[in-house]
């Protein structure tokens, strides 16, 4: 991205927020403009030239024994590049430590119990594979739910 200067904006920051959402700092180091974008990391991983951790991410990586920070750098990297990410989040984190399989919640596990045989299968491989496409570590009882409206128009709570 150009400044209006005509230099290159460098990013500077990336911070998860709680909505599955990122923001991230722009500034220019010819004229001093700064910029904040907020998006999602699959919109945010088009305008980022390098891999970028962001600070809950590599908090995750600190906690890690001293031995295995610099495997662990590696493999999440690896994880991300390969699928043509450049933001590592806290989920993407546990995405690669999950070798990118998706872990389900018991309550959601207990619900896809529920669903009728004939469309189960569908359902829990729709239910990963949106998982992943948001870099989400698990299928929660709330991702359930979100699906099921989009699809299907029966959100709970509807009256």
């Amino acid at each position: 991205m150009q400044c209006g200067c005509h230099y290159s904006l460098r990013i500077t920051d990336v911070e998860e927020l709680p909505s599955d959402s990122v923001f991230a700092k722009f500034h220019c180091d010819h004229c001093g403009f700064s910029l904040g974008a907020e998006g999602s990391t699959k919109e945010l991983d088009r305008v980022v030239p390098h891999t970028l951790w962001t600070d809950e991410a590599l908090y995750q990586l600190s906690r890690l024994p001293p031995y295995l920070v610099p495997l662990v750098r590696e493999e999440v990297e690896e994880f991300v590049s390969t699928r043509e990410q450049r933001v590592v989040t806290f989920a993407r984190v546990g995405s690669a430590r999950n070798k990118g399989m998706v872990e389900w919640s018991p309550d959601a596990e207990r619900r896809i119990d529920n669903v009728p045989s004939g469309i189960r299968a569908m359902a829990r491989i729709e239910l990963e594979r949106t998982a992943l496409d948001r870099g989400m570590p698990a299928v929660t009882v709330a991702l359930m739910e979100e699906v099921k409206a989009r699809y299907f128009g029966m959100a709970t709570g509807r009256t």
